[in-house]
């Protein structure tokens, strides 16, 4: 047993011992500062990691795209130009470009009204029912008849006398057409296509009533779209009125003799084309296929 006293001292020098032990080993460095850890941040997203964000700005395109974008053409529908056209126009364009194809501006003025009113009533297009009323009677004559017995200026068959909530005159212009537009419709409807429909408008059902009657559509689409156009470029013309307009289309002549209507191999009527002498077999052949009607 140590005595009190030197329990005390050996206390002592095990404290000593102690502390130089601790700063013995580190003695003239300079303690590191303590730096606390940043908290992690989590993404709002925890299907976003690892995966590259979309940027929100659009690519700018570059000058040959750019290029391209400026020539390429804006497509316009000709039917709906041509509903504003007849919107802001009425009937007026139309009528010149009947009378410049018939040659007979006063049935030309009152077709062009009728044609216009009985295609907003319907939905049809004024362009294809006037090449429908082009086709059957050129010459623009109300009391046409052909040998099949079709009356006026679309050619309507008397057994359509009086339907279609039409009055029974088919003598009249508008009556006529009235007659005319709503036989189209009507085989529109059924057809589901208006080739199809101009087809049963002309009697080609099974191609029997009229020989090469297939022809037909392919002619009133054609002179459809030339009207079309023709109907544009009146209403774009601002040089003179549609009065100066009518008024200086050129006019049939009294001495003349006027076209007759004929039953053609592909319509109920036609106008019969006046012979031409050709220089050549080959000439001939050319201008029969080139006929603009």
């Amino acid at each position: 047993m140590f005595s009190p006293i030197r329990r005390d001292r050996s206390l002592e020098l095990c404290l000593v011992g102690m502390l130089l032990t601790a700063f013995g080993c580190g003695a003239g460095a300079p303690a590191a500062p303590f730096v606390a850890p940043m908290p992690a941040v989590a993404p709002l997203d925890p299907t976003a990691v690892g995966r590259p964000q979309k940027s929100k700005a659009r690519p700018v395109p570059s000058a040959a795209q750019a290029g391209k974008a400026a020539r390429s053409p804006v497509r316009l529908d000709s039917t709906a130009l041509e509903r504003a056209v007849t919107k802001e126009h009425a009937h007026w364009p139309l009528a010149v470009a009947l009378a410049r194809r018939s040659g007979n501006p006063e049935v030309a003025v009152q077709a062009a009204a009728a044609l216009v009113r009985e295609a907003e009533r319907l939905h049809l297009s004024p362009s294809l029912l006037g090449a429908v009323l082009l086709i059957e009677n050129t010459p623009l004559d109300p009391e046409a008849v052909s040998s099949q017995g079709a009356l006026g200026l679309m050619q309507v068959m008397p057994v359509h006398l009086g339907s279609y909530g039409c009055s029974p005159d088919l003598v009249s212009i508008e009556t006529n057409i009235c007659h005319g537009a709503s036989i189209l419709k009507h085989m529109v409807r059924r057809a589901k296509s208006v080739p199809l429909a101009l087809k049963r408008y002309n009697g080609c059902v099974r191609g029997r009533n009229t020989p090469r009657c297939y022809r037909y559509p392919k002619r009133v689409l054609r002179t459809a779209s030339r009207l079309r156009r023709e109907i544009f470029l009146i209403a774009s013309d601002s040089s003179m009125s549609y009065e100066e307009a009518l008024a200086s289309t050129p006019r049939q002549r009294r001495g003349s003799r006027a076209p007759q209507l004929v039953i053609g191999k592909d319509s109920v009527g036609t106008d019969a084309p006046s012979p031409m002498a050709c220089a050549s077999f080959f000439g001939c052949l050319r201008h029969r296929w080139t006929l603009k009607y």
